[in-house]
């Protein structure tokens, strides 16, 4: 499993485009097929260039731009470059970097180029629509935009070599004619990409979003423990997000969630040395308020039951981020702050666990909108017999569904209103304010007291 970001991918396409530019710059070609091996290359690599660019801008939206009579000129300089691009003569061997193992430091970088580009396809279908909760990093327009500048901008540096490489081409045996023919001049190739650079950084898109961004990954199987952490989170959060617009009807992946909320606010805070035995350390430390927070949610949700047996997968993943946060942060054994350690790994821990925190805040912004959802449709039932007396005096016909032998009813208004509470405090003790795309938790608003009255006649298989 790699955990290779979308940053990550273009640098490294980078550093072998500049290693094969040198490469070229000092050295000649041993032979004939050296040189068709490199021109080869370098056509691979304008194709993938032309690839990533549409997977930036993506099918979607491509027919709307070039329709516009007033397109972003980025986007707009962008599709130009796209089009100019060629993709070699016809009697050019075809380029390997998709199928054949890289005979040249440009197969790599091309390599690099379509994997940054399919890892946005993990995130935005082909028809615009999201897969996960990041796709407004990929939609958002100063992201996209400082992406394409960038792609330019390796357009320009690759094109660049296109004179030296049609020089040490010939200089290698093969004749002018059909040097001159594979490589004609590039002058309008790099002008084209020279004015993406231009307008990107005209209107101030230099810096994008995108490059901390990770594949929707669905393995999380030989990484290192504080990565598979990570991306254990992950998944989860992106399960939350899914269940936000499919419910499974199961309260029980609420509590799941809610139980990795309150274990990774735990472990953080006895990372940081904070014994949670101590209140006085409790209420200083924003991550044992936030365990505080999320385990008082944990019993709310535990006094439900509802009709869906569960996300098994999610459940599966909650257990292993048990495990391996009972590996990495023990909690009986506080050795003081970890987080001021100037080791790499500890830091990286740290960075894995506050990134935990975040995610999981967020996960539970939407799971309080999943839990609206299936309380307005009567999804979510109490037990008759978890009502006080109190409670019975007050809603005769809690009490006369009792009597009757009813074991079951819809979750009254005041449990519900009183679980969102409990969301909204976890929410309050986030570390990061809510995203653009998230749900809004004071918005949500069960239904009416009325409908309460009707209560379930028949048993049903109700599992937590």
């Amino acid at each position: 499993m790699s955990t290779a970001t979308y940053g990550f991918l273009f640098d490294e396409a980078v550093r072998h485009l500049e290693r094969g530019r040198r490469a070229l710059h000092l050295d000649r070609f041993d032979d004939k097929k050296h040189a068709e091996t490199t021109v080869t290359a370098y056509y691979g690599l304008l194709d993938a260039a032309q690839h990533h660019i549409w997977a930036l801008i993506t099918p979607a939206r491509m027919a709307g731009v070039l329709a516009t009579e007033h397109p972003h000129p980025v986007e707009a300089a962008a599709i130009a470059l796209a089009q100019k691009l060629q993709v070699g003569p016809d009697d050019l061997p075809p380029h390997p970097q998709v199928t054949s193992p890289s005979r040249h430091e440009w197969d790599q970088a091309g390599r690099h180029l379509r994997a940054a580009a399919d890892l946005l396809a993990t995130h935005v279908s082909v028809t615009g629509g999201a897969r996960t909760p990041d796709a407004a990093v990929v939609w958002d327009p100063v992201a996209r935009n400082a992406a394409l500048g960038r792609v330019g901008g390796f357009v320009a540096q690759l094109a660049a070599t296109q004179h030296a490489l049609a020089l040490r081409a010939g200089q290698a045996g093969l004749r002018w004619e059909r040097v001159g023919r594979w490589l004609p001049p590039g002058e309008r190739t790099r002008t084209a990409a020279l004015e993406v650079v231009r307008v990107a950084e005209l209107i101030g898109a230099t810096v994008t979003d995108l490059d901390g961004l990770s594949a929707a990954s669905t393995e999380v199987v030989g990484i290192r423990p504080a990565d598979r952490l990570g991306e254990l989170v992950a998944r989860i959060r992106r399960t939350a997000w899914n269940v936000r617009q499919q419910p499974d009807y199961s309260v029980r992946t609420l509590a799941d969630v809610a139980r990795v909320g309150f274990e990774v606010a735990v472990h953080t805070a006895t990372f940081h040395g904070v014994d949670l035995r101590d209140q006085q350390a409790v209420r200083r430390d924003p991550s044992a308020r936030r365990a505080s927070a999320w385990l008082t949610l944990m019993g709310d949700l535990r006094g439900y039951l509802s009709s869906g047996p569960g996300n098994g997968q999610l459940h599966a993943d909650a257990s292993a981020v048990h495990q391996l946060l009972s590996t990495l942060v023990p909690r009986d054994r506080l050795v003081g702050d970890r987080g001021m350690s100037a080791s790499p790994d500890e830091r990286h821990l740290g960075a894995a666990l506050h990134g935990g925190c975040a995610a999981l805040v967020q996960a539970g912004e939407w799971n309080a909108a999943t839990f609206t959802r299936l309380a307005r449709s009567e999804q979510v039932y109490v037990p008759v017999e978890r009502f006080s007396r109190s409670e019975l005096s007050e809603r005769p016909d809690l009490a006369a569904a009792k009597l009757k032998g009813v074991r079951l009813v819809p979750a009254p208004t005041d449990r519900i209103e009183s679980t969102l509470d409990r969301y909204r405090d976890v929410a309050r003790e986030g570390i990061l304010p809510v995203a653009r795309h998230t749900v809004d938790v004071t918005s949500a608003s069960p239904r009416s007291r009325i409908d309460d009255a009707h209560v379930i006649g028949r048993e049903c298989a109700m599992q937590r």
